[in-house]
């Protein structure tokens, strides 16, 4: 079983470097990030994975690349509720360098991120996973097209290792376009490598 997880090209609001919240869902692609987007599409379909299926989060920036990944594989894009990007409440307008500078604001008990008036990373984790789960265990290839925050968490999630450490080092980290070709065997999820760029 194998599930590819991708990030969004670039939009305005990674330009503006600033935490935007649900309000964001309308944002678009730039120019570069429709290229990027196109560049990743092109990219997986060499990969000649079986009967692919694209999915896309409810904000439009993911939706964008994810059409351009279905144009190359010839296939088209379900909207997947779940994997969107996190809540980050009172945190919107916040700069993403914070995160490293005020971190003790944000750090929930399990050393992950917990945004006050929004979500947590567990949360956001555990919404990721029940959104997924219906599209794992038949024949195809299940490529979801989410956001940085979301992937990040998700990914802490289904891999093993210490996620505290993993959140403060930032290992899972995809870049704009990046993703992460999952393999699932009898003792779980496996990624090699992490946030491929193309």
């Amino acid at each position: 079983m194998k599930l590819v997880l991708a990030r969004h090209g670039e939009s305005a609001g990674n330009l503006e470097q600033v935490f935007r919240g649900p309000g964001s869902q309308s944002d678009g692609l730039t120019a570069v990030g429709e290229a990027q987007a196109r560049a990743l599409g092109a990219h997986l379909a060499t990969l000649a994975l079986p009967a692919p299926r694209v999915y896309a989060s409810t904000y439009r920036r993911a939706q964008a690349t994810a059409q351009a990944i279905a144009d190359a594989l010839g296939t088209g894009v379900t909207v997947l509720d779940g994997v969107q990007e996190v809540d980050c409440g009172e945190w919107v307008g916040r700069a993403y360098t914070d995160m490293h500078t005020h971190r003790g604001e944000v750090l929930g008990p399990d050393g992950a991120p917990d945004f006050p008036g929004g979500e947590s990373a567990a949360g956001v984790a555990a919404r990721f996973r029940a959104a997924l789960e219906p599209l794992l265990g038949g024949d195809q290839t299940p490529i979801v097209v989410s956001h940085g925050f979301a992937l990040q968490a998700l990914l802490i999630d289904l891999l093993p290792g210490d996620g505290a450490a993993a959140w403060a080092d930032g290992r899972y980290a995809h870049g704009n376009a990046a993703f992460t070709v999952l393999t699932r065997t009898g003792d779980g999820w496996h990624a090699d490598p992490l946030a491929q760029e193309v």
